[in-house]
C-alpha cells in the first residue's frame, strides 16, 4: 500500500511563507498581498472584515482572482517585501487595486531604499581596514 505525502498547512514553507489573514494556515506571497489589498479595501469602505475564505463567495471570486494575477505579475519584477511595505505605506492609503498606476512608484521607492541600504552595508565592509593574519611576519622563535 502506497502512502501519500501530506503537506502541512500549519507551518510556513518556501512556497507558502506568509500566515493567512482570512484562513488557518499559510499562503503564497501573491495570495497574502491580495489579502492585504482586500483588508485595506474593506477598511476604506467601512464594510468590516471580509468573512473567512471570502474568495469562495461569488461576490469576491472575480476581483480576488484579478488581484492574485496582478500580484503575480508584480512579483516577477519586485520582491514580496517591497510590495507589502508599499501596500502598508501611508502613500498608498487610497490605493485599493494593485493595477493602480500610482502604486508602481511607491514599490520602486522601497526597492531603492532596500538597495541603498545593502549598498551602504557592502561599502562599510569594503572600507574596513584589513586585519593582518595571525602567524605571518617575523618569526620570533628563529633567533633561539
Amino acid at each position: 500500500m502506497k502512502q501519500g505525502h501530506r503537506t502541512s498547512t500549519s507551518s510556513a514553507s518556501e512556497k507558502k511563507p506568509y500566515k493567512s489573514i482570512y484562513k488557518e494556515g499559510y499562503v503564497t506571497p501573491a495570495n497574502y498581498i491580495t489579502e492585504l489589498v482586500f483588508e485595506k479595501r474593506n477598511e476604506a469602505f467601512n464594510s468590516g472584515k471580509c468573512p473567512e475564505r471570502f474568495w469562495t463567495d461569488p461576490q469576491y471570486t472575480g476581483p480576488y482572482k484579478g488581484q492574485v494575477i496582478q500580484a503575480g505579475k508584480l512579483l516577477r519584477k519586485y520582491k514580496a517585501s517591497w510590495i507589502i511595505k508599499a501596500i502598508k505605506s501611508p502613500e498608498a492609503k487610497y490605493i485599493h487595486k494593485l493595477q493602480d498606476k500610482k502604486f508602481i512608484p511607491i514599490i520602486e521607492k522601497f526597492e531603492k531604499q532596500d538597495k541603498d541600504l545593502t549598498f551602504e552595508e557592502t561599502k562599510d565592509i569594503i572600507e574596513s581596514k584589513p586585519v593582518k593574519a595571525f602567524g605571518f611576519g617575523k618569526n620570533k622563535l628563529r633567533g633561539l
